[in-house]
């Protein structure tokens, strides 16, 4: 996988995730004493006088540790720098206030390259290593120069400390800047990743003839003709950053720094000019352009390989995007012919692919299709976008048709250079469109079920009334026929009422059968009033519990729609529950649904549940129809999805309208059924 930035190594590692209490203790003695030797090193290699070294690798020891470590490490920077100077004869005082600016000038660095720009510790990209150069490398060479101005400012008696001339100002700038430069990159690089690479036979190669190069190049005077080898060097830090990456790149360079500030302390070397601080503006611009050049190389390098390897993985990833879809890909080129197809492709045409790329797709079209397809190239290469179905002769496997959708390739100069075009099996939407319909057929049928369960207690007390009725007619009847000959007639009369109250009972059973039956979709023609009045002997029994008045508004006329009745006695029995629900849990004073029924010219039918409720606050109107979203406290979020789904398969549109604390209204529209 192509290393791409992570988020979680930019900026400082926190030491409470990542190691132990003691683990951490042995992290900041370390870091003291890495500061402490790095600092008398340098006073040993290159000292300039009165306590001042010509390069300052403490410096890059303190960032890096801050930047690994966090502000935590403040105290181990502050104790390696307090010790570093007793050991070079400053006074106490002196070397606490020194000490205070190291830590402060470490602390900043570390602010502006995680906080600000928070950059990849491991130095990859070309804008980690311009942001360490410019936020820490730039920053903390400044504050070293004016902390320490201040604080001789700031003392009666400055002692040994260096008198801060021009001269001395350039040389702590550049010492300090070219620590933090050479040293923090060599840290970062190789412990901000793990695990660290097992080094090949390359990189001892690469490490020898850095070694064997540097030797020669920095013992040799100006004048010698070794200086020469200088050239060199370069070629070394070629290696490492086309080659290997920041952490060799920064080893290099380091091993390279080493060398020439220990031969430009001894008087030797090509930046032996005429004394020593002109040898250390050499070896300081020397070191300077080298190091932040093989830096930058390393990373545009990484980069770019980055880069090349996430091209290839997307070049992957398409083509086995391609290969794993349903449909065929093809591209065709400027004359049309094939070049380039997918195995989906070959599969549907029944052709492998040597026997299709650099053929005319004409020639797998059926004769009648061909002016279809060449009409529409035409128009795809003029920009339009264009879906057109056509028959692919697939020789002895016989005819297919497929769906086409062509799409036009631009070349770099806009001008169109070949077609692009997924071509699919129509079947096979049309084999999805059917088992979506069964679904919606299946799920539709489950929310009936359960509206019926929900209204059981409502319907039972329907039930219950023709029931009592047939009951106290037949005991009536009973009783005239008992009493003597002449009360027939009265029997005869109490017969024919329970026999009314059968058929009642029968009605309601009917209805509530047909409604949950579980049967195929089919559409039929019905009159829109009739939907209406059954879905208002459905839904009377729970709404009259409710407290609720059901109204209709029937459009009359006698308005036809092409229609499933039962799916769409389903939707409209949904709105109306909802409303009755909602009126009953706010209790409003004024109670009243409205089913209703209209024409809407030119040739629609509006079905609308309108009620009197509580209405629907805007956000709540927003979402209400997106499944498993839902106002009540033991909803389930589908009925209102479902009821859109089924209408929609209707070619209707099914919306609501509100005003909160005014009601709200469901409305959809379906054709008109007119006869041909």
């Amino acid at each position: 996988m192509s290393e791409h930035f992570d988020q979680s190594r930019a900026g400082c590692f926190d030491p409470s995730t990542g190691l132990t209490l003691p683990a951490r203790l042995v992290a900041h003695l370390m870091t003291a004493a890495a500061y402490f030797s790095a600092g008398m090193l340098a006073y040993a290699v290159f000292p300039i006088g009165n306590g001042v070294a010509g390069i300052w690798p403490a410096a890059g020891v303190s960032v890096a540790a801050m930047l690994l470590l966090g502000p935590s490490a403040s105290l181990a920077i502050f104790l390696g720098d307090f010790l570093v100077g007793l050991n070079i004869g400053l006074p106490v005082g002196h070397a606490l206030l020194l000490a205070s600016g190291a830590v402060g000038e470490a602390l900043v660095a570390w602010f502006l390259l995680t906080r600000v720009a928070a950059i990849d510790l491991r130095l990859k990209r070309i804008r980690d290593v311009t942001a360490f150069i410019l936020a820490g490398v730039l920053p903390s060479a400044v504050l070293c120069v004016m902390l320490r101005m201040m604080l001789i400012a700031a003392m009666a008696d400055p002692g040994p400390m260096l008198a801060m001339d021009r001269q001395m100002l350039v040389i702590g700038l550049l010492g300090h800047g070219l620590g933090v430069l050479l040293v923090a990159p060599v840290i970062l690089c190789w412990t901000a990743e793990r695990p660290l690479p097992r080094p090949g036979l390359e990189f001892w190669l690469m490490l020898l003839a850095a070694m064997l190069l540097n030797a020669a190049a920095f013992t040799a005077t100006p004048s010698g003709p070794a200086s020469a080898l200088l050239y060199a060097v370069f070629v070394i830090v070629l290696w490492a950053a086309l080659r290997f990456g920041p952490r060799e790149t920064s080893g290099v360079m380091l091993l390279t720094a080493i060398f020439a500030t220990w031969a430009a302390g001894k008087a030797t070397g090509p930046f032996l000019i005429s004394n020593q601080v002109e040898a250390l503006y050499s070896l300081g611009a020397f070191l300077l352009i080298a190091s932040a050049t093989a830096l930058l190389l390393a990373a545009a390098a990484k980069e770019r390989a980055a880069s090349i390897e996430r091209v290839g993985e997307s070049e992957y990833a398409h083509r086995m995007l391609i290969e794993r879809m349903r449909e065929g890909v093809i591209t065709l080129d400027g004359e049309r012919r094939f070049s380039f197809v997918s195995d989906r492709f070959c599969a549907l045409s029944g052709w492998s692919r040597q026997d299709l790329l650099g053929h005319h797709m004409e020639e797998l079209v059926a004769p009648d299709d061909r002016a279809r397809l060449d009409q529409a190239l035409i128009d795809t290469e003029r920009g339009q976008d264009v879906h057109v179905e056509i028959t692919l002769d697939r020789g002895r496997d016989g005819p297919i048709v497929v769906s086409m959708a062509p799409r036009r390739l631009a070349g770099s100069a806009g001008q169109a250079s070949g077609i692009m075009a997924v071509v699919a099996d129509v079947t096979e939407p049309r084999r999805a469109a059917e088992l979506a319909r069964i679904r919606l057929q299946q799920i539709a049928h489950m929310s009936r079920v359960q509206s019926m369960d929900e209204m059981a207690i409502a319907f039972a007390h329907e039930i219950a009334q023709p029931l009592t009725a047939i009951t106290s007619y037949a005991q009536a009847a009973r009783r005239f026929l008992a009493a003597d000959a002449g009360a027939v007639g009265s029997a005869r009369e109490a017969l024919d009422g329970a026999e009314r109250e059968a058929r009642r009972a029968s009605e309601i059973v009917r209805r509530i059968r047909g409604f949950v039956q579980d049967r195929e979709s089919e559409r039929v023609v019905q009159v829109a009033d009739a939907l209406v009045d059954d879905v208002a002997r459905l839904a009377g029994p729970e709404v009259r519990q409710h407290g609720v008045v059901l109204l209709t508004d029937l459009c009359g006329g006698g308005c036809r729609v092409f229609v499933d009745p039962v799916q769409i006695q389903q939707v409209l029995l949904n709105l109306v529950r909802n409303a009755a629900e909602a009126i009953d849990e706010a209790a409003c004073e004024t109670r009243v649904v409205t089913l209703k029924s209209r024409a809407v010219p030119p040739d629609g039918v509006a079905f609308s549940v309108i009620d009197s409720g509580p209405g629907i606050t805007p956000d709540a109107l927003e979402r209400i129809f997106e499944p498993f979203y839902t106002t009540k406290a033991n909803g389930v979020g589908i009925g209102l999805a479902l009821c859109r789904s089924i209408i929609e398969d209707h070619d209707g549109q099914l919306d609501a309208t509100s005003e909160p604390g005014h009601g709200a209204e469901f409305t959809f529209t379906l054709k008109e059924y007119r006869n041909a």
